[in-house]
């Protein structure tokens, strides 16, 4: 819906809702798709919500449970009584109804999974560990057999009804599940009628194991451009699928997250968290920026003696910082997003960094040349030209250098290149800059005077 439609049904369910035109408000709800029910879901308040969910039957709030966001999900189950949950979550796809189930407390979810028809389905999900190809995948999938016949295999279909993204791929099994080819949907509509499955499938399979990381899957899904990948363990055996609408997903999550851990948020904040959420979540980050800062006003106050006898020094000590910060921001957010992406490796460091500093040596020139006549001109000395450009020059050296090291090193050390890049970066950049400024400054000191 464009946003003109979204504000009309929301007003025209709003009236609804708060009316006793019971019929109205469903028919009203029954022709939204789940996801424009959760967009207006969100814009109601408690009790436009309470009203709304009651009705909706357990396949409706298992459409608007699978597309809300992830805090507004969680307040809408704490609300819903463990008996209706159950019979809600048998609806949804297996890894919602596994990421609904570890967002509970640990006694209401094994209660509420005690009372579910798919419990033997999810139980096996919930042993992987989140953030996994393992725990985002589902285990809905169509198994054939490789003695089928191509027109068997239809019929199978027929009698199954399998959801569409189940069906896309056809997995073919041994006995013992262990996973031996693929038949596209396309493939086997194509094939003869008596042709075996054996006879029209791919072998040739891409796979990840079940405890590789859920970038890593996504990643390869979108590189072989697949609609499913498969999940299979040690064995071969195959445990489930990761569809293309859970990559969407991941993707999406694992973006937000690197973007906010750039700038030193967690990955999980949300601009609608209670103040006090937000607030233990960013001062902690904030704190370890102000030692940072620290650091930075600790090198400006070694220098005192000299911005006391030059104190237009003081106008370009940001510049020079800035600059540099903001050249190095852009080397760390290009660096972390080849690293999400399997783009770069740790051993790729050399070659990146023989581009950054190059870049950081062309910017250094250009920017160094504009500030430094800046400063001579307006001060008169060429002294301070050399001064203000050097300084200029090396902190975007320092900006590329160190833009390329911290995600690299952090990745080494196997922690996310995201978490507080930018605040680290930021860090060496100021201190870096006020050194080489100041410095420069003291040692012709008798020129600039």
């Amino acid at each position: 819906m464009t946003i003109e439609e979204e504000r009309s049904v929301l007003d025209r369910l709003r009236d609804l809702l708060h009316g006793d035109n019971v019929s109205a408000a469903r028919e009203l709800l029954d022709d939204l798709h789940p996801a424009d029910q959760a967009d207006l879901f969100d814009s109601l308040d408690e009790d436009e919500r309470r009203t709304m969910l009651s009705l909706l039957d357990a396949e409706g709030a298992a459409g608007l449970l699978a597309h809300l966001d992830e805090d507004t999900r969680k307040e809408t189950v704490e609300e819903m009584p463990r008996g209706t949950l159950a019979q809600v979550l048998d609806k949804v796809e297996n890894d919602v109804a596994v990421d609904i189930l570890r967002e509970m407390p640990s006694p209401e979810a094994v209660r509420t999974l005690a009372q579910m028809n798919s419990a033997s389905a999810i139980l096996p999900l919930l042993q992987h560990e989140d953030e996994t190809a393992g725990g985002i995948m589902t285990r809905g999938y169509v198994a054939l057999h490789k003695d089928m016949t191509t027109e068997e295999a239809i019929a199978f279909l027929r009698a199954t009804k399998p959801m569409a993204e189940e069906a896309y791929y056809l997995y073919v099994l041994d006995g013992q599940s262990r996973l031996q080819g693929v038949v596209s949907l396309r493939q086997l509509i194509v094939a003869e009628p008596r042709a075996h499955i054996e006879d029209v499938m791919e072998t040739d399979i891409a796979s990840v194991h079940p405890d590789t990381d859920q970038e890593e899957a996504a990643n390869l899904l979108q590189h072989y451009r697949l609609r499913s990948l498969p999940v299979v363990d040690e064995a071969g055996v195959l445990s489930g699928i990761i569809t293309a609408d859970d990559v969407i997903d991941v993707i999406q999550e694992e973006a937000t997250e690197d973007m906010y851990q750039i700038a030193g948020l967690p990955g999980d904040e949300s601009i609608y968290a209670p103040v006090s959420v937000s607030a233990r979540k960013r001062i902690p980050w904030l704190a370890a920026n102000l030692v940072t800062a620290a650091l930075a006003g600790g090198m400006v106050a070694i220098f005192e003696g000299t911005i006391e006898k030059a104190a237009a020094l003081a106008v370009f000590m940001p510049i020079v910082a800035g600059q540099g910060g903001n050249a190095g921001i852009q080397t760390v957010t290009m660096v972390v997003r080849s690293l999400a992406l399997g783009e770069i490796e740790p051993r790729d460091a050399r070659a990146v960094l023989t581009k950054e500093v190059t870049l950081g040596l062309i910017r250094g020139v250009l920017f160094g040349l504009i500030v430094g006549a800046v400063a001579y001109g307006w001060q008169g000395e060429w002294a301070w030209g050399v001064v203000v450009g050097g300084a200029m020059l090396l902190n975007m050296l320092v900006a590329g250098m160190m833009g390329v090291f911290i995600p690299l090193g952090m990745k080494s050390l196997k922690l996310d290149p995201a978490l507080a890049s930018g605040i680290f970066l930021t860090a060496f950049t100021d201190v870096l800059g006020f050194l080489f400024l100041l410095g420069f400054a003291t040692i012709l000191i008798g020129q600039l005077t």
